[in-house]
């Protein structure tokens, strides 16, 4: 493994691979924010070249959260294009992610990496925060069973 990130950068737009974790404790889901962002996101981060993507995911977890998470069940592939200063285009591997067991859910300080904050949210109130890729909202409010492909294009 190259420790270089899937992600690149052209004159046309950049393109980036993300792993994300979609954890759940009753009817509340674990959101991310840095310290540089407006907006609330799914933990996870960028797979590297030479890495499986649910192991990226395991990595990020544990550099934001400090602990060890148990990446389980691929549920979503999305496709995400929008606009930011440069077209976009993002593929996004998001995972069913238990919370570790014996860890108490107010633990959420543990991590390596700086300026990240969590937040437990009811799913039911994602659509009222500034959450992105907003056009995830409803699949995560109507889990369904089985791998799910969701096509997000804010371009148009």
């Amino acid at each position: 493994m190259t420790g270089s990130d899937i992600s690149w950068e052209t004159p046309r737009g950049a393109f980036n691979l993300r792993a994300a974790a979609v954890i759940t404790l009753g009817h509340r889901i674990l959101l991310c924010n840095v310290a540089s962002a407006e907006h609330w996101f799914l933990p996870g981060g960028r797979v590297r070249i030479g890495e499986l993507a649910h192991l990226a995911l395991a990595r990020e977890l544990a550099e934001e959260l400090g602990h060890q998470f148990p990446v389980s069940q691929l549920w979503l592939i999305v496709e995400n294009i929008y606009h930011d200063g440069a077209p976009q285009h993002e593929i996004g591997l998001y995972y069913r992610v238990p919370w570790p067991a014996g860890v108490p859910e107010n633990e959420l300080e543990g991590g390596s990496e700086p300026g990240h904050l969590f937040q437990w949210v009811p799913v039911s109130e994602l659509g009222s925060l500034h959450f992105l890729p907003a056009g995830l909202v409803p699949a995560l409010q109507d889990p369904g069973d089985g791998l799910r492909h969701v096509l997000l294009d804010r371009t148009r």
